[in-house]
Order: C-alpha cells, then sequence, then structure tokens
C-alpha cells in the first residue's frame, strides 16, 4: 500500500491584537494590564469578569486563520 500526504487545516486562536478592544502591549478597554490567561487565549474572555473596567468581551472583525497540517497516511 503507497503512503499519500493528507492534508487538513487547523485553526488557528486569535491573539488580543485581533480584538476591537486592543489598545497596545498588554493594555486594553477592559484591563490595564492583560491577565495571562487572556493573552494566551483571547477567545476565552467572551463574558464580564470580576477587576475589568466596563463590558468589554473580546469581539473581532477578523477572519480566522488556518495553517496547513500535512501528515503522511
Amino acid at each position: 500500500m503507497s503512503k499519500h500526504l493528507i492534508h487538513n487545516e487547523n485553526p488557528l486562536p486569535y491573539s488580543c491584537e485581533q480584538c476591537l478592544h486592543f489598545i497596545e502591549n498588554v493594555k486594553c478597554k477592559a484591563f490595564e494590564i492583560i491577565p495571562i490567561d487572556y493573552i494566551c487565549d483571547a477567545e476565552a474572555h467572551n463574558k464580564v469578569v470580576k477587576g475589568q473596567k466596563g463590558d468589554f468581551v473580546f469581539q473581532t472583525n477578523e477572519k480566522r486563520q488556518y495553517m496547513r497540517v500535512y501528515t503522511i497516511g
């Protein structure tokens, strides 16, 4: 049996920089310093949390990016 290349596209996570409320560095409208949990997973900020300013949550107008992954099958 001959092997062949299998192609998949895996979705990439969004980053804080892609959020409509991002300001610069680690600052956004909701946080003076964005918590590390959201830096690593921006989409996890999907509801208002204690300690943030306003009612800002992760929002983006950017299309999700994908990474091509090839395996041999």
